[in-house]
C-alpha cells in the first residue's frame, strides 16, 4: 500500500461537510489534509480516487455494524444484510429513539443484553479509550447516528471493489474501522495548545500549512493523526486477513496497533516484537513521541529530570543494524525530543548516547538512544560527560 487516507466522519443532518476530514499520507508525508464534501460526496471521491490509485487503505471513524445479538435479532445473517437493513430502516431509529436506541431527551439508556461489540469491549481496555455504544444516537459523545449514516455507504464501497476488512479477503482498495483516540492515545483534543503539543515534534510527517491546518480542530487533528498512524503500519495492514470467527464477522473489528504489535518480520517488512522486551511493550502513556521508526519513552529509572529513550519500533539489538533511512529518522526524533526538552524544562545541557553492545554497557537488548538533561550543579564536575564510562581514562586534563 502507498497511501493511507483517514476520514473523520459525521452523522450531522445537516453541516456535515464542514465536520467531515478526510487526511492522506503518501511517501511519508501529509499530502492533504481537506473538509468540504458531505457523507454522499466524499464516498464519491473515495470511489474516483481508488479507481485513479487503487494501492490505499481508508480509516472510516464510525461502527461498522452492531452487537451480533442485535444483527440475529433483525434476521441478517452475513454484512451485507445488516447494511441494507440499516439503509432501510437506519432514519427511523434516528426518528424515534426507541429501544435499544437511547440518547435522545427522555431516551434514557435501557437495560439490553449487550451494549458494545466484542472489539468495543476489547478497545476499552486500552488508557485512555472509552468506546461508546452504537446505541446511542444521541448526547455527548454519542457514535451511533454516524454509524447509521455511515453503514449504508459501506455497501456502496463495496459494489465498487472496495474490500471492507474483517469481512472480505483483504486486496486494496481496503476500508478498515478506526476509532482515533485508540491512534492519538490520551490528549486534550479539545484544546489547541494540547494539540499542537502533541503534534510537535512526533508527527515528523506533517510539515508547513497542513501542520498548522492539523491543529484548527479536533475533527482535523483526528483525521490527520490517524492518517499517520495508518501511514506507519501499512505493513502490519496488508497482512491482514478475512476472519473466520462468526462473531466478528457480524459484528467487526475496529483496528488499531495493538492488533498487529506481535507480527514478525516478513518479506514486507513487517515490524517485529520481541517477546518479554520491555521496549516492545512499552505502555501507551509512557510514549511522549513518535516518529515513522521510533518512539520517545519516558525512562522508568531516570537518572535526571526529562531522561528519555528514543526507541526503533523494530525489535534490533544495534541501532546500527538499520538501514541508513531509518537511523536518519530516529535521529530526527532525539533532536525532536531534545528541542522539546530543552523547552519544557531548559537545561543546562545534555548528554545524548548509546550502550550499543554488553561491553558497551547494554543491559537491554533493544537498542535505544539516551537523552538526559543536565543542570548546573547536579554533579560537581561534569567535565568529561561520557568519557567517564571508563574512569581511568575520563580526566584527560590532569595528565
Amino acid at each position: 500500500m502507498t497511501r493511507a487516507i483517514a476520514v473523520d466522519w459525521s452523522g450531522a443532518k445537516s453541516g456535515a461537510a464542514s465536520k467531515i476530514w478526510l487526511a492522506e499520507v503518501r511517501d511519508g508525508r501529509l499530502a492533504r489534509l481537506e473538509s468540504g464534501r458531505d457523507r454522499d460526496g466524499l464516498i464519491r471521491h473515495l470511489i474516483d480516487d481508488a479507481a485513479a490509485d487503487p494501492d490505499v487503505v481508508v480509516g472510516m471513524d464510525f461502527s461498522f455494524s452492531f452487537p451480533r445479538w442485535f444483527a440475529e435479532h433483525l434476521g441478517a445473517t452475513s454484512i451485507e444484510e445488516l447494511w441494507n437493513t440499516v439503509a432501510n430502516r437506519g432514519e427511523a431509529w434516528l426518528s424515534d429513539c426507541a429501544p435499544p436506541f437511547w440518547g435522545r431527551p427522555g431516551r434514557t439508556k435501557p437495560k439490553l443484553r449487550q451494549h458494545y461489540r466484542r472489539t468495543e469491549k476489547a478497545a476499552s481496555r486500552a488508557k485512555g479509550a472509552n468506546p461508546k455504544s452504537v446505541f446511542q444516537i444521541g448526547g455527548g459523545g454519542a457514535v451511533g447516528t454516524g454509524s447509521i449514516r455511515g453503514m449504508p455507504h459501506l455497501a456502496t464501497l463495496r459494489a465498487a471493489g472496495f474490500s471492507i476488512w474483517p469481512f472480505h479477503e483483504v486486496q486494496t482498495p481496503l476500508v478498515i474501522e478506526i476509532y482515533p483516540r485508540l491512534l492519538t492515545g490520551p490528549v486534550n483534543k479539545s484544546d489547541f495548545d494540547a494539540r499542537e503539543a502533541y503534534l510537535n515534534p512526533g508527527f515528523p510527517e506533517m510539515e508547513g500549512a497542513l501542520a498548522y491546518k492539523a491543529t484548527s480542530s479536533e475533527d482535523a487533528f483526528d483525521a490527520a493523526v490517524s492518517a499517520v498512524v495508518l501511514s506507519r503500519h501499512v505493513d502490519d495492514i496488508s497482512t491482514l486477513t478475512a476472519v473466520r470467527d462468526d462473531a466478528r464477522l457480524i459484528e467487526g473489528v475496529i483496528w488499531w496497533p495493538r492488533e498487529t504489535r506481535g507480527a514478525t518480520v516478513g518479506s514486507r517488512g513487517t515490524a517485529a516484537r520481541q517477546a518479554d522486551c520491555p521496549f516492545c511493550d512499552a505502555p501507551r502513556e509512557s510514549v511522549v513521541a513518535e516518529s515513522r521508526h521510533a518512539l520517545a519513552i519516558e525512562d522508568r529509572y531516570p537518572v535526571s529530570r526529562g531522561h528519555t529513550l528514543v526507541v526503533p519500533r523494530e525489535h534490533t539489538e544495534s541501532l546500527f543494524a538499520r538501514s541508513d533511512d531509518i537511523q536518519a529518522d530516529i535521529w530526527s526524533l532525539v533532536s525532536g525530543v531534545r528541542a522539546k526538552l530543552q523547552a519544557e524544562l531548559n537545561p543546562d545541557g545534555f548528554n545524548v548516547g548509546v550502550n550499543d553492545g554488553r561491553a558497551g554497557g547494554q543491559t537491554v537488548e533493544h537498542a535505544h538512544i539516551h537523552v538526559i538533561p543536565r543542570f548546573k550543579g547536579d554533579v560537581a564536575d561534569p567535565r568529561g560527560g561520557i568519557r567517564w564510562v571508563l574512569p581511568e581514562n575520563a580526566a584527560y586534563w590532569d595528565s
